[in-house]
Order: C-alpha cells, then structure tokens, then sequence
C-alpha cells in the first residue's frame, strides 16, 4: 500500500504501545499534503490528546477488508487552513497488519463466575487475568468443560455488566495447581467496549504515555 492510494475521508485508527499496554484511537482523513497526513484531531473527554515520544505509534489504514501499517511514525498538532489537525508524516510502504485478537487489558481481580448446569447456575469465583471486547482469560482451581456456557459478572465503580462466553481453551498450571481458561464471548457488548478504552487510557496516562492539551 502506498500513500498515493490512501483518500481523503478514509476513517484510520492510531495504534499506541507504551509500556506494554496497547491502545487504539479512531480518527478520520482530511487532508494528504505530499507525505503528510492531516487528520482529526484525537480527543479523549472533549480534551485533544498529546503523544509521548515513548511510546510506539502506528498508523492502521483498512483497504477493502485488509489492514496496512506504517510502524514508528511521529505525529504532532499542526494548525492548518484556520484548523487544528493531528499531522503524520508517511514515509515509505504500508504493510499487511494482522491484527489476531482484540485489545486486552490486565485485571488481576477476583470475579464471580457463573456455571450453566442441568441444576441451574453454580457461582465460583476466578481470578479475572485479563479481558478483551471478545473475551476474557481466567484462573480457578475449579475444572470447568470445554465448550461449556458460563457467564461473568465484571463490576468496576457504578458499572456492573453479564457477559456470557465459551469455554475455548484450558491449561493446567502445575505451579499454581490451578486451570487457566481461555472464553470467548458469545456477543459484542458496547459498554464492554467502552470500558476496556477507558482503562487502557487511565493506564497510558499514568505511564506518560499520552496527555491532554488545553488550548
């Protein structure tokens, strides 16, 4: 993919890594000058958000179903034509990206865990390792079927939310004398969505990762 080929209008994503925890911002194309690329400005509570030069920065542009990036690219507010952008300078060729799974966040929680049987639900409580908008990973010296119904009550502050999953994948952990199960969630949940971005953001903040401008 080259930058020739990317439109104005074309909905991007900015991918950051910053110790070790991944993030991804939505953004839109306004303007291609040469190899600069103006894009809406990236917000986060009504606030423009700032980079650190920390932090790993890519740029994900979707093309009929693939997905192509540009890895370590530098990207700064620039004011043009009366306007405050978000500018990124592309250089080079964008490559396949194979994005495998959604962004995960670390939990290290406990969380009560509901098991489907003939009887009914059988609540037991696993530690909760970390979560996605298409599944969770979890602990418990509890042996649970692959394939099996569960559901998860995740509560965090005022959100409370139910997710149901599949039982994909366990692993015995001989050190722990425990299972950990891989479940995959049987629907999207927006709210999950939502909250998984504003933990992933919290958790850049805190490491210096991004900041608010005030302008």
């Amino acid at each position: 993919m080259q930058i020739d080929e990317i439109a104005p209008g074309a909905n991007i994503e900015i991918e950051v890594k910053c110790a070790g925890q991944t993030m991804s911002f939505e953004s839109k194309i306004e303007n291609i000058i040469n190899n600069s690329v103006l894009i809406n400005t990236i917000k986060m509570n009504d606030q423009t958000i700032g980079f650190s030069d920390n932090c790993q920065i890519n740029f994900l542009y979707k093309d009929n179903g693939k997905v192509y990036s540009w890895d370590d690219i530098l990207i700064k507010l620039v004011r043009y034509g009366g306007k405050i952008y978000h500018m990124i300078d592309l250089f080079g060729e964008g490559k396949p990206y194979n994005r495998r799974d959604s962004y995960r966040i670390y939990i290290g929680e406990d969380m009560p865990l509901y098991i489907n049987s003939p009887s009914g639900p059988t609540a037991i409580s696993v530690l909760v390792k970390d979560i996605s908008e298409t599944g969770v990973g979890f602990i418990t010296s509890e042996e649970i079927d692959i394939n099996r119904t569960v559901r998860l009550k995740v509560k965090d502050g005022h959100m409370n939310l139910s997710l149901s999953g599949i039982i994909v994948r366990r692993e015995f952990l001989e050190h722990l004398n425990s299972f950990i199960y891989g479940c995959k969630f049987i629907e999207k949940n927006n709210i999950l969505g939502r909250y998984i971005a504003k933990k992933q953001t919290e958790m850049l903040r805190k490491q210096g990762g991004i900041r608010t401008i005030r302008r």
